[in-house]
């Protein structure tokens, strides 16, 4: 989920690897034909982008 979150040095939020490095699995779902705003059709696009 590399650059999902703003994490330059004006945020405020820093990124800090673990190790050893830890993993996780993640789902999203949503209904069928759900209609999404602006921002979730581009965060999915990113989402698919990504994987």
């Amino acid at each position: 989920m590399d650059k999902l979150v703003n994490t330059t040095s004006s945020s405020g939020l820093s990124f800090k690897p673990l190790e050893p490095r830890v993993e996780a699995h993640l789902n999203i779902v949503w209904k069928k034909y759900q209609v999404f705003s602006k921002a979730a059709e581009k965060f999915l696009e990113r989402m698919r982008q990504e994987i």
